[in-house]
């Protein structure tokens, strides 16, 4: 009776660790459904940091933004060709060959004769350079280039969202593990229960109901834990391919210190100076006012269309002049050419209101990520507040059960209350871990929103 009474008391510390259980833990087996592959090069047990660097490595998401990213940066190459000289060289070698006679052509019939052939040959090169275009080429860089900084925003943001989800399945994972070590020890405790009654019923000191109320916890218990064990192979295949590897890699979410401190490491700014640090840092708002300057360089491109160009253009050359393609003479011209547009069928003017239209919805959605930022933080703020908060009051939560568990054990002992209370007593202490749990990797998921509504990632070694 002694032992029974310390194993109700033991405090039913969260041991996030695969559990070594058949899948599922009790009915029909279920070959292969739970077994895991090792990954090439992938360790089995990783922090968070490495987990991170992982994904940054093997997410095929990753991967797509990079190739995003990359096709922002090359229009600017391309707008600045228009500022550079045009160069090209040309080389010639004709050969003219005329019939004979009084026609050009020969007489339906005969093989003609060929006569008057001259050859001509030549070499030339040819400079052509753009003086002035009312500025289209200039705005075209600006707006490739704003265009640029907005997709490099852009993949910054899309690789604080993958550490981000890393997070959330890594903390997933401790999570799901904790439970289900909580559930395979409430199993135990209630068959350790469930066992004593068994015995005081072949004593005479316990009834059939008894056993039965006995019995109910445990059936309860068995329930849970073959559900959990589904939660946390669900868990376990999330975050490994949010690391970009197969859902059947054997890798998992290592448990230190750090993830099971009860108070939080993450200081907790006002929500005006959280919501400024936000709009300083995220790179996604930046991404909106840079496509929103991109807008405004397009309006004046597409404006620029009803100006006046001049273009300047030299050439250099040597060319035969005789019929047998000798006797070189070396010849050469400089010009100017003002191209002034006079009706283009109203096309610039559609091109621009089209353009003027496209810069009022990039107005708008910048004011739309603003938005986005504002609420973000405002959420993760109270998120975080609400999540440290609520861990405290799950630690006084166990120890308020853990008191009453106490007290009915002694009252139990001596007699003076029934199993159904003692069992009462079970199930209050079983949810006050439970919830513990919860709070505590709750906690850890707050935390790293908090830091995703901000963009304070550190991710710049990636």
């Amino acid at each position: 009776m002694h032992a029974l009474f310390m194993l109700l008391a033991l405090q039913l510390a969260p041991t996030p660790a695969p559990t070594q259980l058949p899948y599922p833990a009790y009915g029909t087996p279920a070959p292969g459904a739970a077994q895991q592959q090792p990954a090439p090069g992938v360790p089995q047990q990783v922090s968070l940091s490495q987990a991170i660097a992982i994904a940054v490595a093997k997410s095929p998401v990753l991967a797509a933004a990079r190739a995003n990213r990359e096709l922002t940066q090359i229009p600017v190459e391309a707008a600045r060709t228009a500022i550079f000289p045009n160069i090209s060289g040309t080389g010639t070698l004709t050969q003219t060959n005329r019939y004979g006679g009084s026609t050009a052509t020969p007489p339906p019939g005969s093989t003609g004769t060929f006569g008057n052939s001259t050859v001509s040959k030549g070499l030339n090169a040819t400079l052509r350079q753009l003086i002035y275009d009312g500025g289209r080429v200039i705005a075209q860089i600006h707006q490739a280039r704003a265009s640029a900084v907005a997709g490099a925003d852009t993949y910054e943001r899309n690789l604080e969202t993958l550490a981000f989800n890393v997070a959330q399945a890594y903390y997933g994972v401790l999570q799901a593990r904790a439970t289900t070590q909580l559930d395979v020890q409430v199993v135990n405790q209630n068959v350790v229960q469930e066992n004593l009654v068994r015995a005081q019923l072949a004593a005479g000191t316990a009834s059939r109901v008894d056993l039965a109320t006995a019995q109910l916890p445990t059936a309860q218990a068995r329930v849970a834990l073959v559900r959990q064990q589904g939660v946390q192979l669900a868990a376990e295949a999330t975050f490994a391919a949010t690391l970009g590897l197969n859902p059947d890699a054997l890798v998992g979410p290592q448990n230190g210190p750090a993830d099971t401190q009860t108070s939080s490491a993450v200081a907790i700014l006002p929500y005006s100076q959280a919501v400024t640090r936000a709009l300083a840092l995220r790179p996604d708002y930046h991404a909106a006012q840079e496509s929103s300057l991109a807008a405004q360089y397009n309006v004046q491109v597409q404006r620029s269309g009803l100006l006046p160009s001049l273009t300047g253009s030299a050439s250099y050359g040597t060319n035969s002049t005789n019929a047998a393609g000798s006797n070189f003479q070396p010849s050469s011209s400089v010009g100017l050419t003002l191209n002034v547009p006079v009706f283009d069928q109203g096309l610039t003017r559609a091109n621009t209101r089209i353009a003027q239209a496209q810069l009022d919805l990039a107005n708008a959605q910048t004011d739309q990520s603003r938005l986005t930022v504002e609420t973000d933080v405002r959420q993760a703020v109270v998120g975080l507040v609400s999540a440290q908060a609520a861990v405290e009051q799950a630690q006084a939560e166990l120890a308020k059960a853990q008191e009453i568990l106490r007290a009915t054990q002694a009252q139990y002992r001596a007699g003076v209350t029934t199993l159904p209370l003692l069992l009462n007593a079970q199930v209050g202490l079983t949810t006050a871990e439970t919830d513990q749990v919860n709070a505590l990797y709750g906690l850890r998921q707050a935390e790293q929103t908090y830091i995703y509504a901000l963009g304070e990632s550190d991710l710049r070694s990636y």
